[in-house]
Parts: C-alpha cells; structure tokens; sequence
C-alpha cells in the first residue's frame, strides 16, 4: 500500500515537473518570438527614414533643373538628395554651412527649408572675392531671405554673431589636413545636443576618378569616422557611390574631446596665417580644456616646420595657390 501511494505520488511530481518545465519553455519561447516581432517592427519604422536620399525628393526636385543648368554645383544626384531628405526629415531651425564657393550647397540648403517656419541658414567661407555664394543671388535669389553670408575668415570668428543651439551644420571645406577636423572643433560648441552634422568627400582619397593628389584628402574621413554619434550614408552599396555622410551626435560630446583635439596631430598639408593661428588659440582657451590646448599647441608649432619644408609637393600646384605668405586655398575651380 505504501508502495503504491509512493508511485503515485512520484507519478504526480514527476507529472508536475514535466509541466513546469513546459510551461516556462512557452514564456521563454513567447519572450523570444516578442523580441522578434519589435525588433522586426523597430526595423521596419527605421528603414522608412534610413536612406534619407529617398525623402520627400519632390522638394528637390522643385530646383532641380534650375540647379543642374547653373551648374553652380558639382555633388553627385545621390548626395543632393540626401542633404534634402536630411533637412525634410529633421526639420532643423538653424542651420550652418562651412565652405560656400558659388553656392550649390547653400541652394538645396535654402529650398529643403524654405517652407520650415524661423529656419535660417548661416553660411561660412574663408574666401573674400565676389563668387562666393553668387549662384545664389544670380539664380536662386528668392530663396536668400532665409540667408545669412559671411566670407573672408575662418568660422571661429563669426561663431559669437551666430550664436548656440545649432541645429544642423553642413562642412564642406578643404579637405586637407587640418581642414575639417579643426572646422568640426571650431563649431561644435556652438552645436544643440545629438545635433546632425554632414560632411561632404568623406571618401574622396579613394575615388577612383580622382588624381593622385587625392590620395591626401584625409581630413573629412578622419573626422567623419572619428565623431560619436549615429551614422547616415545615401542608399546602394560600398563607398564609392557616396562619398557624403550625416551624423547624429550623442550626448555629452565632451566625453571625447581630447580624441577629436588629437586628430590634429597629424601632418598639415597647409598652413594658417597668423591672424587665424591667433583667432583659434583664443577660441580652444574660451572653450575647451588645458589638454586640448596643449595639443593643438604641439600641432602648430610641429607643422609650422613641417608645411615649410614640404611645400613644393606636386599636388600643391594643380591644387592650391599661395594667399598672403602663409594660407593655401583651393582654387576657384571647384564649386560646392
């Protein structure tokens, strides 16, 4: 009798067991399949928006004739409507362009926000002379009301008249070291938390249409991959057919500060003049730590030298040209 009350029991346990092993390998399996189907779902609401140059191109395409018969800009079709979707996507409120030349930039900067109400776009070249931004006004000049230009200097000297809480900036400047790595440095205090950023030519070393010189083209890479933040890249596949990227910053950039400050140890491919050397020792003392200064310190004395000595480089003369004893500017040439 004991016997058997025991088998029962054993029998009941056992039974017991099997269905709690059942029944927590069903939550396990439902907790799995859950996982799946949102991150299935997250996927799908992220793809809408990934490939922004698939964005609301109907606002782009409202200039596009104008803009490819001005020829006021030389970016590929991609990378035009990639910098629209951005804008379109985002809906930034103020804006920053580094590096204007005949305006191409500036236009599809000026339509993306033509219809988003108090956005303004302040655009930024070193160059003094008359083609600066003439696309603009000769073509586009009814978009120039949400314009501000400021030409002849570097960024840091106009970066207190634009003021903070940036929403967006677009650099697109010499590409040669320091070049954009000290452009990113010279505005990103003035840049609203988890801002967007676009670089332009972040693949242009390894374009296969490119000459030689190309291959020091380094400056946009280097900061592009260095930068915190989430990535965005036109559609297609590889790099060659990009050759442009956008970056949400993550918060608290100042956690790698002295990363992006040691990118300037590189070596120059030019040389600033001193009023410029002047301006941006004053702005790394206003806004970022001993560390940094130092760095940038070392980076000035080292390739004062260094550019001296290394300037008859071939590139130099297809490329850039002499501008008051110390600056080396991109010719006229090239349009943004």
């Amino acid at each position: 009798m004991f016997l058997n009350n025991f088998k029962i029991i054993s029998k009941i346990n056992k039974n017991r067991r099997h269905k709690k092993f059942i029944c927590i390998f069903l939550i396990l399996f439902l907790l799995l399949l859950l996982v799946i189907v949102l991150n299935a779902c997250n996927s799908k609401k992220n793809s809408k928006y990934f490939y922004f140059d698939k964005y609301e191109t109907f606002v782009y395409n409202n200039i596009k004739e104008t803009l490819l018969k001005s020829k006021c800009s030389i970016m590929w079709n991609n990378q035009r409507e990639f910098m629209n979707g951005i804008i379109r996507k985002f809906k930034p409120k103020k804006l920053l362009e580094l590096g204007v030349m005949f305006g191409g930039s500036s236009i599809i900067i000026l339509n993306a926000i033509r219809d988003i109400k108090n956005s303004h776009l302040y655009s930024i070249d070193i160059d003094n002379s008359p083609i600066v931004g003439s696309c603009v006004k000769q073509n586009f000049s009814y978009l120039a009301d949400k314009w501000t230009l400021f030409k002849g200097n570097i960024a840091a000297k106009y970066m207190k008249y634009i003021g903070k809480n940036i929403d967006l900036a677009f650099v697109d400047t010499s590409h040669f070291e320091p070049g954009e790595i000290l452009d990113f440095l010279l505005i990103l205090p003035f840049l609203k938390e988890e801002a967007i950023i676009i670089f332009h030519d972040i693949d242009h070393q390894i374009t296969k249409t490119k000459g030689k010189g190309m291959r020091y083209y380094w400056a946009p890479y280097i900061i592009f991959n260095l930068i915190r933040g989430k990535k965005f890249y036109p559609s297609g596949t590889g790099v060659l057919n990009k050759d442009i990227g956008a970056i949400k910053l993550e918060k608290n950039q100042k956690r790698f500060i002295h990363d992006y400050c040691r990118a300037l140890g590189g070596h120059w491919e030019y040389f600033l003049s001193e009023e410029h050397i002047s301006i941006i020792k004053s702005f790394f003392k206003k806004y970022y730590d001993d560390e940094c200064l130092i760095i940038l310190n070392e980076a000035i004395s080292f390739n004062k030298d260094f550019v001296k000595n290394n300037r008859k480089k071939p590139f130099y003369s297809r490329f850039f040209k002499k501008n008051n004893g110390t600056d080396i500017k991109l010719k006229n040439k090239r349009l943004r």
